[in-house]
């Protein structure tokens, strides 16, 4: 018992850490119905997100795909120059592992 338990548990971990480790998979996940990434999909209702990690700072990214509403606050000069204004929707808070993040800023590169 003790050993299927822990072979499920090990499957799990391994299994995630790989999808994590796809990184546009991720994006198209976790972004791709509001944003474009000019390899995964082509329209949006959000700016397209193409290169935009070599532009703009890690943690600005990081922190407005954790928590839009505090990074708006945070960065507001990056914010309200590329975003405010421009777009009908409001970026809603998505909920993020590590991994997840990391994965989606690789694939902004």
């Amino acid at each position: 018992m003790k050993f299927k338990i822990l072979t499920m548990a090990l499957f799990m971990i391994f299994s995630s850490a790989v999808f994590a480790g796809d990184d546009k998979a991720v994006f198209k996940k976790k972004c791709g119905v509001c944003h474009a990434l000019s390899s995964v999909s082509k329209e949006s209702q959000g700016p397209d997100l193409t290169g935009y990690a070599s532009k703009r700072p890690a943690d600005y990214l990081k922190a407005y795909m954790k928590n839009p509403a505090e990074a708006k606050k945070k960065y507001a000069d990056i914010y309200n120059k590329e975003v405010k204004g421009k777009y009908k929707f409001a970026m809603p808070s998505v909920k993020l592992t590590e991994a997840e993040t990391e994965s989606i800023l690789n694939a902004l590169k």
